[in-house]
């Protein structure tokens, strides 16, 4: 079988050297889609690229009317501070969910892009699905690539034990041995509805990592709220529902007493 062609094609050519990135694809509770569509328009962030492949399905997404490719690419502007450090996040987004067979040449492509760009560190973003409703915040851990290691003990991340596939284990495999500093961050979602709960968790979580962006999940928390109680009417009416199916009907009047 021919390797999918994967393009990235740069609409600001420009260097990011120094930045993050944040690598956000549909996932188990959305986590990742949410987070980086939240990090997008909350840091007015401008788009400076965006992928294209012969293998993604026929889909484009519109943004105010004008036509965009479903996975993108936006940078926030340099934040910096009076010691003269500046920051800057990168935010890879995909409102697809590209086929199995092409997401390790995906991972490899976004990677070979980053390492081009002069992008340090690269963070990935997954859910892990539970059946119930976390009571409070949902537990995030993270891993590492070799050259990233050292990031989970610095930050006092959760190390995590067990298997990442998808997208997320493509990427960290293709950055095995690469210099580029790669993280994984897992929370647990639930997996029948978008968990923005879940999504707000994340980015408090690396916002350390980008301390001078000052990101405010506020809004990010009311929207779960919003969702979780549309959820949970929407269960009760369905639970009302299949009740009122299961009670046995009152046999009427036969035809003859009509």
């Amino acid at each position: 079988m021919a390797t999918p062609e994967l393009k990235i094609i740069d609409t600001r050519d420009e260097s990011l050297r120094g930045a993050m990135m944040v690598v956000g694809f549909p996932t188990h509770g959305l986590v990742g889609s949410v987070a980086a569509s939240y990090l997008v328009h909350t840091l007015d962030m401008s788009n400076i690229g965006y992928m294209i492949s012969e293998s993604f399905p026929p889909t484009v997404i519109m943004e105010e009317g004008v036509v965009n490719a479903p996975v993108r690419l936006y940078a926030s502007k340099l934040v910096c501070g009076v010691d003269r450090n500046c920051e800057q996040l990168v935010v890879a987004i995909s409102d697809i969910q590209p086929p199995p067979e092409i997401l390790n040449v995906l991972a490899r492509r976004l990677l070979e892009w980053s390492e081009e760009k002069g992008i340090q560190l690269v963070v990935a973003v997954e859910g892990q699905p539970v059946d119930d409703e976390v009571s409070g915040d949902a537990r995030v851990v993270a891993m590492a690539n070799r050259a990233g290691a050292p990031i989970l003990g610095k930050y006092n991340f959760e190390p995590a034990n067990g298997v990442v596939t998808g997208f997320a284990g493509g990427l960290l495999l293709a950055a095995i041995s690469r210099p580029t500093q790669v993280l994984c961050i897992v929370a647990q979602a639930h997996k029948d509805y978008p968990d923005a709960r879940a999504a707000a968790k994340v980015i408090e979580t690396i916002n350390p990592l980008v301390p001078m962006m000052m990101i405010d999940t506020n809004p990010l928390r009311e929207k779960a709220r919003q969702i979780e109680a549309q959820v949970r009417k929407s269960l009760a009416q369905q639970r009302e529902q299949a009740s009122e199916m299961r009670q046995p009907q009152t046999p009427g009047p036969g035809e003859m007493y009509r």
